[in-house]
């Protein structure tokens, strides 16, 4: 049976980090998206579904994202799946953001 990309027991890999860090507001911002959209009130989607849509990066984005990126790219990809937003609706979104962003630089 082939390996799933996060399927990393035993394989080695370089130096584990365990150092503690503080968590920062963007990975609280994601925590609290995942609470919210897998609450039932919302029930967007179930957390079984978010490991599976973080399951399906490729090796490659998988090494490359954090913890918390990958999370919320499998969020983005919850929710065009669910057909609670289009993938132009959240484009559209970080662009306008983003120009506010560089417009209050």
């Amino acid at each position: 049976m082939e390996r799933r990309v996060n399927d990393v027991g035993g394989q080695v890999d370089g130096a584990l980090h365990l150092d503690e860090h503080a968590v920062t507001l963007h990975e609280k911002r994601i925590d609290a998206l995942v609470m919210l959209l897998t609450s039932p009130k919302v029930d967007a989607f179930k957390v079984d579904a978010l490991r599976r849509a973080i399951e399906q990066n490729t090796i490659e984005d998988y090494r490359k994202f954090g913890y918390y990126d990958k999370w919320i790219r499998a969020i983005r990809d919850l929710l065009v799946e669910q057909n609670i937003l289009t993938h132009d609706e959240i484009e559209t979104r970080i662009a306008a953001i983003r120009a506010r962003q560089r417009s209050a630089a």
